[in-house]
């Protein structure tokens, strides 16, 4: 365990001395929060009225889709995009973190260290989930009590944190899958010999597992705790079998480092 915290917290500090990108990471979220408050601060604003609340449905309904199903769809995108985040922030830093102590010539001092390839992998994980892990609980947690006040957004609101199922997804599931593309993205980055090819099989699994990460954080919370207890269950699992198959697949490329 000691092995791995040391791993994990020289991981910390390298992120920490790329200050343009942690804030890319505080913009990212800040983004997406101010662009959907307006939103629908805006729409909750043109329906506290009789008059205006009858308005909107009318032009949604020229539009062809009702009121009610743009601003349901349009939660669902909001949270999708700031559980995804999560996963999206881990797999680009582990898709990066083994081959960087190569390109610096780093490695080889690692591989004298008193630890197994199955440790340096998983403290490189734990270092890339550091930083995006607590962005995830202040900002999120932010953005959705934001949301959960607005009018508009009441018949929604177990989407925004006013449900259990919505903090299993919030606390143990989006990390719990950030675990999973992490470690994706740190067995890759061990058997990669440059940054694009990395950071091309990163980006691929990325698109592939976004897609069903988020419609299963968010669009699962109807289903109740049990999915989302579930699908965290299952991610933790697919972690643990990527990170011992990958210790495997990259002993020895590592040793010859």
């Amino acid at each position: 365990m000691n092995a791995i915290l040391r791993v994990a917290r020289a991981e910390v500090l390298e992120h920490r001395r790329q200050p343009w990108m942690l804030f890319i990471l505080l913009a990212n979220y800040a983004l997406f929060i101010a662009v959907f408050a307006v939103v629908f601060l805006t729409l909750d604003a043109l329906a506290s009225t009789p008059s205006g609340l009858a308005q909107l449905r009318q032009q949604t309904g020229a539009a062809g889709v009702e009121l009610e199903t743009v601003v349901r769809l349009a939660s669902s995108t909001f949270g999708s995009l700031l559980f995804t985040n999560l996963p999206l922030f881990v797999a680009i830093m582990a898709g990066t973190s083994v081959l960087h102590d190569r390109e610096c010539g780093t490695l080889p001092f690692l591989m004298l260290a008193p630890l197994t390839r199955r440790q340096l992998l998983v403290g490189k994980l734990v270092g890339a989930m550091a930083i995006p892990l607590l962005l995830h609980l202040a900002l999120v947690s932010a953005g959705c009590v934001l949301m959960g006040r607005i009018e508009l957004l009441a018949p929604h609101a177990h989407k925004l944190g006013a449900s259990p199922a919505w903090w299993i997804a919030f606390l143990v599931g989006a990390p719990a899958s950030a675990c999973f593309v992490g470690a994706l993205g740190t067995v890759i980055s061990a058997l990669s010999r440059d940054v694009r090819t990395s950071m091309q099989f990163t980006s691929f699994f990325i698109g592939l597992l976004s897609l069903g990460i988020g419609a299963v954080l968010v669009d699962g919370i109807d289903q109740g705790p049990a999915l989302q207890l579930v699908f965290a269950g299952a991610c933790l699992l697919a972690s643990a079998l990527t990170l011992v198959v990958g210790a495997h697949l990259v002993s020895r490329d590592l040793s010859s480092a």
